[in-house]
């Protein structure tokens, strides 16, 4: 029974008042699908130098 415990620890997602998904559970979600996915390398990542200029 105790390692039936241990394995549940931390499957509950945490929601702010606004709605939007905690910080820290979004960023363990994105990291676990960058890790099985490669097309989910460039997720939460910005490159600012390849930005049009809105002028």
């Amino acid at each position: 029974m105790h390692d039936s415990v241990h394995n549940r620890r931390g499957t509950s997602l945490k929601w702010e008042s606004n709605g939007e998904l905690a910080g820290a559970d979004l960023r363990n979600i994105l990291q676990r699908l960058r890790e099985v996915d490669p097309n989910a390398q460039g997720i939460n990542q910005c490159d600012l130098t390849d930005r049009p200029n809105r002028d």
